[in-house]
């Protein structure tokens, strides 16, 4: 720790060098503007103006090679952004409009507001030409982005016969900030898809991240705006029936309600009573063939709302995946069994926020696990040290894999400047922790550190961590105790000016495994001879990947097939390559092959996306795993298509069937939601799982859920 200690005055000048902000005054509107995707309203005449965006890619510090005009203005309880982005109509690309859909192959503008002027966290929105909208959260300065969270907020946009426009109405009820400063943090970024361009204001770097925040321009002057009294009260009500093969059909009715408390600007409490996750998308199949747990994304509301606040570690960096093989709280551990079905959550309480330098997160949740194990705490508190920096402790109680008491407690620390070298990232990060588990005693510590250097044309990292033999997280993931684990890599990409490419990239990468008594477990090394970037959008790549196993124990891998004890070598070559999402027809393709274990295994993965017209989108993904053991063959396969139905930007249709033959099984989830305004929903689902016990599939069970859920803001 002395080292860190010694840098931390070199991290805190470097993150506190300050440079002028541009800036924009903001302007009251005595008339606000009615948000119907039309500049035509008097309020833009007079709002303030920013043209000046420059291109981050393709050709860096060019001006947007389309006029793009945003506006922006205020009254007491909504902040106004229109935007009007020339173009030729018959050009865009514009294919979603559905609620928080990716628009990562359509254009599109983004707006992210730093509240605080924290220079570390932030809001972010954006909206495409069809009038889809989404919105995230930002914190580590861009590193950690929570696309889950949901604000509500009302944008419009529409095609033209100059371009396209679009308007924003973002409610201050919906932010937090401090109503003492009136000064905000904002960026505005414009992607025009068929280009691959992005353009920011007030200015375009490419090492930073995509969504840093410590770089945002200056809104001044938001006096006399409210966030009202700061409640929200959310009621719903649920209906449906539960089918089951050969067991009489159950009826379901509840209630419940979701209430939101704004404590200060910054800090909000939430408290949910009998909570529904009715509208959650399902999981997507994965077959596992590896002998450790895989890890499932969290998608449910609540656990998502403010979930960056409980990041831990080296989790919280998003260039280093390493991390998600240590995370100390990890909220599917609530609310879900062993095998990821949802289990009823009587109530669940959290307090999230900011009081000055200070980040908090805690959460109370009692569920119907089994006996002893239905209630689970967490809290997390963080100080921010400088503009990039922190320090933080996390504690936990509770256990959702065993029946043992557990508390888990640790401390982390986190220095971090993207101001290296002028406008470069580094960052260090060290963490420990401790666990107390009945009947466990000592070799129950884990800890580590990573730096990282994750820029444009040099990016690389080197990390170490170590989990003891008896280190539990009953409310984390850890899939494996009793390791040593060293890795790295480093990344070249340089942008060569071949008509064309926009990037090449060559690198290697390794990981490197012992236990505790120095024998090698696990050795990856992989190396990245090419991928190339091309201005179209299309991407190219190959990989070799020689992989190391020492196997103490056996262990069953699809099905019956079995890996027996033993030290095992092997190569794995993959090619892939990504057509660009902005085509009607698109798709990605990899093909590995080479040895696995003692036998060998080719890999194919591909996913073709087709727009039969705005309203109607067509997916299907196949993966196979084809593998080849002295024991037998077999092949592993998971089938999956999305048929989803556009009718507007606030009535959705989504369908979505998936098959794979370990479980043999089909599961269908359909879902209509219909949003009448924002907060206030109309959710029909259902889903369904069909087996195969004899020559034909039958229906195993089935869920119909009809939700209601209305808001109400005070």
């Amino acid at each position: 720790m002395n080292c860190s200690y010694r840098l931390l005055p070199f991290f805190l000048l470097i993150s506190t060098i300050s440079i002028a902000q541009p800036s924009v005054k903001a302007v009251f509107a005595s008339k606000s503007p009615v948000i119907d995707g039309r500049l035509n309203d008097e309020a833009w005449t007079y709002a303030a103006k920013i043209d000046q965006l420059t291109q981050r890619e393709p050709n860096s510090g060019q001006p947007v090679s389309e006029k793009t005009n945003f506006y922006i203005c205020y009254d007491t309880n909504f902040l106004y952004v229109g935007v009007k982005c020339f173009d030729d109509p018959k050009k865009i690309t514009a294919k979603e409009m559905a609620r928080d859909v990716s628009l990562g192959n359509d254009d599109r503008i983004q707006v992210i507001l730093d509240t605080y002027l924290d220079h570390r966290n932030g809001y972010w929105f954006q909206i495409g030409p069809r009038g889809s909208i989404g919105d995230a959260t930002i914190s580590e300065n861009g590193a950690v982005f929570n696309k889950q969270w949901d604000g509500l907020w009302e944008g419009k946009a529409r095609i033209v016969a100059d371009g396209w426009e679009a308007e924003m109405a973002i409610p201050f009820k919906t932010l937090g900030f401090d109503k003492y400063n009136p000064n905000w943090g904002i960026k505005f970024i414009r992607h025009i898809k068929r280009k691959m361009e992005m353009s920011y204001w007030p200015t375009a770097n490419v090492n930073s991240y995509k969504f840093q925040v410590s770089d945002a321009g200056l809104i001044k002057g938001l006096n006399n705006i409210t966030q009202g009294i700061g409640l929200d009260i959310s009621p719903y009500i649920v209906g449906g029936m539960d089918f089951k093969r050969d067991v009489k059909n159950k009826y379901v009715k509840k209630g419940g309600l979701d209430l939101f408390y704004q404590i200060t600007p910054g800090l909000k409490a939430s408290l949910s009573v009998n909570t529904d996750f009715a509208e959650t998308e399902v999981d997507d199949r994965q077959i596992n063939l590896t002998r450790f747990d895989l890890l499932f994304p969290e998608k449910r509301d609540f656990f998502l709302d403010g979930s960056s606040l409980f990041s831990f570690g080296i989790q919280g960096d998003d260039a280093n995946t390493y991390g998600k093989n240590i995370i100390p709280f990890f909220s599917r551990r609530m609310g879900l069994d062993s095998n990821g079905l949802p289990l009823q959550i009587n109530f669940a309480a959290k307090v999230t926020g900011m009081i000055k330098n200070w980040n908090i997160g805690v959460m109370q949740v009692n569920d119907d696990h089994f006996s002893g194990n239905s209630n689970f705490s967490v809290a997390r508190i963080s100080r921010s040290i400088g503009t990039e920096s922190s320090v933080g402790v996390i504690g936990t109680y509770g256990n959702a894999v065993s029946a043992t008491e557990n508390y888990v407690g640790g401390v982390d620390l986190k220095l971090a400047t993207s101001k290296f070298r002028g406008n470069k990232n580094l960052s260090l990060i060290m963490f420990g922790l401790k666990s107390t588990t009945s009947g466990l005693s000592d070799n129950d510590l884990s800890w580590g550190g990573t730096i990282s250097y994750p820029n444009d044309f040099l990016s690389f990292s080197l990390g170490h961590y170590e989990i003891g033999r008896n280190f539990v997280a009953g409310m984390g993931f850890v899939p494996r105790t009793d390791i040593k684990d060293t890795y790295g890599n480093i990344l070249i990409g340089p942008r060569p000016k071949i008509k064309g490419i926009l990037q090449v990239l060559t690198g290697v990468g390794f990981n490197h495994i012992v236990n505790f008594s120095d024998v090698l477990e696990s050795r990856q090394v992989n190396y990245s001879p090419l991928k190339i970037r091309f201005k179209s959008g299309e991407e190219f790549s190959y990989s070799i990947n020689n992989n190391y196993e020492y196997l103490e124990k056996k262990f069953n891998i699809f099905s019956k097939y079995v890996i027996p004890v033993g030290q095992y070598e092997f190569y794995r070559h993959t090619l892939s390559l990504v057509t660009a999402g902005s085509r009607k027809l698109a798709g990605d393709f990899s093909y590995a092959l080479g040895d696995f274990y003692n036998g060998s295994r080719r890999d194919l993965n591909l996913g073709i996306n087709y727009k039969v017209a705005v309203p109607l989108f067509v997916g299907v993904k196949y993966k196979q795993n084809e593998v080849s053991l002295p024991d037998g063959n077999f092949t592993a396969r998971i089938y999956s298509v999305n048929a989803n139905i556009l009718f507007s930007p606030t009535i959705t249709f989504n369908n979505y069937l998936q098959y794979d033959n370990f479980s043999n099984t089909i599961g269908i989830q359909s879902r209509f939601q219909w949003i009448l305004k924002p907060g206030k929903v109309i959710i029909l689902a259902w889903t369904t799982k069909l087996s195969q016990p004899l020559e034909r599939y039958v229906m195993d069970e089935s869920a119909l859920r009809f939700k209601l859920k209305y808001n109400i803001r005070f």
